[in-house]
């Protein structure tokens, strides 16, 4: 039987009555041609190398966050201040003392006190019809907030007398003191123009609008 078997070019052994061709590698019997094809059974080792897994479908890895919107802070809304006596400043047309019954009636001028010595020297303060407190506290009609010794409530009072059109200082219901042109007060004593109150450090002169010439005949709505 052995010398039934040819061998192909390649080397391969194989039986020409069953094959007209070596059956490994496709080539005629000692043919004498250099062009070879490939070969139709390639050997285990001539095998090429297997092909890696087909990845699947659908990736693991997580999918790319969204663009987020951007953050509009809210408008600032300043709040809303109510309008008390405290926040009106001394010398506004509106009246910020004890006695106000109407913060936002307007109440008319009818003089004025101007501070010639003390911590405010240099400042007026507006006076309005009857009872004008003095003091420290931001309640008060004349506030002398830099002199602390001068009482923070009521330490004097200057009063307009609508009908006699005329002035009046007298003590408040603090300890401290009040004099008129260097004579202490201890009752209602009138005043008159470029007369001088001392109240702890401050001196104030008064100036009045109100009197002979200017009146407030008919109130004001």
């Amino acid at each position: 039987m052995a010398d039934k078997m040819i061998r192909c070019p390649e080397g391969h052994f194989y039986d020409p009555a069953k094959h007209s061709a070596c059956p490994w590698c496709a080539l005629p019997q000692d043919t004498g041609y250099e062009q070879k094809t490939r070969p139709v059974r390639p050997s285990g080792l001539d095998l090429p190398p297997p092909l890696p897994p087909p990845l699947p479908e659908t990736s693991t890895l997580a999918p790319p966050p969204a663009p987020m919107a951007p953050v509009v802070a809210p408008p600032v809304i300043p709040p809303v201040v109510p309008m008390t006596p405290a926040a009106a400043r001394p010398g506004a047309t509106v009246r910020v003392g004890m006695k106000a019954m109407d913060v936002g009636k307007p109440d008319p001028v009818v003089g004025w006190l101007v501070c010639l010595e003390g911590p405010d020297r240099g400042r007026d303060f507006r006076l309005h019809m009857e009872k004008n407190y003095i003091g420290r506290a931001p309640g008060m009609d004349v506030i002398l907030e830099g002199d602390n010794t001068v009482s923070r409530e009521k330490h004097g009072v200057i009063i307009f007398d609508p009908k006699r059109q005329a002035f009046w200082v007298l003590p408040g219901e603090a300890s401290g003191l009040v004099y008129l042109n260097g004579e202490i007060v201890h009752s209602p004593t009138q005043m008159h123009r470029d007369d001088v109150i001392e109240l702890g450090l401050t001196k104030l002169v008064l100036i009045p609008f109100c009197g002979d010439k200017y009146t407030w005949s008919e109130p004001i709505a």
